[in-house]
This record gives C-alpha cells, structure tokens and sequence, in this order.
C-alpha cells in the first residue's frame, strides 16, 4: 500500500498543480492528487475514530494519516458556485457529499496546508480582505458597498470603479462568462439600476500600475502589468493574453513585509494580491487564497512551483 505524504485536491485541468505534481516527482514525494472532477474514479473508505484515509485509484491502494501525511495543497475555492441548474436528485447528492468529504479532510491538522479550507474561506470576503489590509498598513481605496447609489454621495462628474462582491461567474446561453472590474462615471452610476443585488463602489485611481504579488510562505515574487510598454486603465485581464507583458520587479521592503504580514494574517501558506501603484503610493486591491500562478512560471520563468512543492515536501516540520 502506498504511503501518501502528500494529498492533491485539484481537477485535472489545472496546469498550476500540474507544475507542483512534477516538481514533487523530482524531489521523490510520496503524493495523490484528487480531482474534483473525477471524483467517480476513486473509491475512499475514511475512519475519523483512527483518523486513517485508505484510497483505491485504478487497482492502486493508497494511505494517509495525521502521522503519516505531511502536507495537504488545497487548489479550490470554498465558496460553492453553481454555473449550471442542479439536476437530478442523485446528481445534487453527488456533488455536494463529494465537496463535503473533501472539507472535512481538515481533520488533518498535524499536516501543513496550502491553503486550509477554513482559511481560505475567511480570506475569500473582499470587504474583510481590505479591513484586515488597512488595520496592517496598507493602503486601501476609498469603497462603499449599497445597491442604491444615491445613498452614495456620487459626484456625478467622477469616475468610479465597479466590481462585483463575490467574483462574477454566470453561465449564459451554455457558456461560463465572467464580470471583469469596469470603470463608470458617476453620471451612469447614478442612473444605473442596482437594487437587485449591492456592488463594490471604489475611488477610480489615476493613472495607476498594476501590480501581481505572489506570496508562498517566506518567498514572494512581484510583477507589474504592461500593455505595449505601458500601463493598463482598466482591468487588465480584459486585455489578451498575448498584449500583456509581465515585468519583475522589486518591491520597497515595507511592502515586502506587508504582504507577508497579510498572508500570515489569514493563515495563508499562500497568497496571490493585487496591487496598484497611483501617485507613488502602492494600494491594496485584493488577495486571493487560490489565485493563478502558473502563467507566472511560462512567462517570466518564476519558481513558484518548486518553491510550493518544497513546503509541501517539508510539511508539518515547518509548522
């Protein structure tokens, strides 16, 4: 039976933990990776008395427990999203006992995580993000919540920044479609209907550098974000991949160690923050506990990757 240090929940399309498998296979690590999207291939016998884990993988036997497992890397959101209508009763049961199992795998605490579900969790609350953000020194931009923006005190001649609270994932006509940040005048804003549901209202900072900060427990790595030599207005993820450019940069140390304090705040191993700099101040945007990192290491040749499967062949003795 195989001793599993090293426990994987990811699908099988994700590239960024394709990176960590390879590099835990160079380091010699003991690893299964559970997709969230293959879930009918395993068969899992679980007993929280012994708090033992056996797992069957094509014929293959496998086992984890809190002595026995290291390290857990957690690539998946808390938050549940349905982009699709439930369905059959049995296909309701299926996806929500799956989920279940694999947040109840927090019984593991003798192993390091990236992330802890319950961490993540409390990391994915935007509003909670900048209080927390603000309180360690970072700066934040001016936000207000409603979804009556005539409770707002709009100037009706500035411009504002629109977001989403939770990242704006619908399905429309069979496809995934996504709410990118927008940029609005305060004219539109005040004729705009929001009374179904409250959005994020920020101060529209001008002109600004958008910054990526990718934090894995004592090392971060920082790039700002270009469009042909030059900063982007809006979101630049609404920008093709291939007009981006990616530059390294390095960060005054007091922002540094600002991430750092913000990740650790959280109880993050990871973390993957927005930045912008405006007027030679840098602004706290947002962090995300499961963030991209992959095309960090295709493009600018970063080692995010190896740094994570470091900790995670490590594991507990870090903790």
């Amino acid at each position: 039976m195989n001793r599993i240090e090293v426990l994987i929940i990811s699908n099988k399309y994700d590239f960024s933990t394709d990176y960590v498998a390879y590099a835990l296979q160079e380091l010699g690590v003991s690893y299964l990776r559970i997709n969230r999207d293959e879930f009918l291939n395993y068969s899992i016998k679980f007993l929280p008395e012994t708090e033992e884990l056996y797992i069957v993988l094509n014929g293959e036997k496998f086992y984890a427990s809190n002595t026995v497992l290291k390290s857990v890397y957690y690539r998946a959101p808390t938050f549940l999203r349905i982009l699709q209508p439930i369905g059959k009763p049995e296909d309701q049961l299926y996806k929500f006992q799956w989920a279940s199992f694999v947040r109840n795998l927090i019984t593991f605490e003798n192993a390091l995580w990236i992330n802890n579900p319950v961490n993540t969790y409390r990391a994915e609350n935007k509003l909670y993000q900048l209080k927390i953000a603000k309180q360690i020194g970072f700066k934040t931009p001016h936000t207000i919540v409603s979804n009556d923006p005539n409770l707002c005190n709009i100037d009706r001649k500035e411009k504002y920044v629109i977001k989403t609270l939770d990242p704006g994932l619908l399905r429309i006509n069979g496809k995934e479609a996504f709410i990118y940040t927008n940029m609005i005048s305060g004219a539109h804003l005040l004729e705009a209907d929001l009374r179904p549901a409250p959005v994020v209202i920020q101060e529209y900072l001008h002109p600004k550098l958008d910054i990526r900060v990718t934090v894995v427990r004592n090392k971060v790595w920082a790039v700002k974000i270009l469009k042909q030599g030059k900063s982007i207005s809006g979101d630049w993820r609404r920008t093709k991949k291939d007009e981006l450019e990616y530059i390294p940069i390095d960060l005054p140390e007091n922002i540094r160690q600002l991430c750092f304090k913000l990740v650790k705040n959280f109880g993050l191993n990871f973390g993957a923050i927005d930045l912008t700099l405006c007027d030679g101040e840098y602004y706290f945007l947002e962090i995300n506990p499961t963030g991209e990192w992959g095309w960090l290491v295709n493009t600018v040749d970063f080692n995010i990757h190896e740094e994570i499967a470091y900790l995670l062949f490590q594991g507990r003795n870090t903790l």
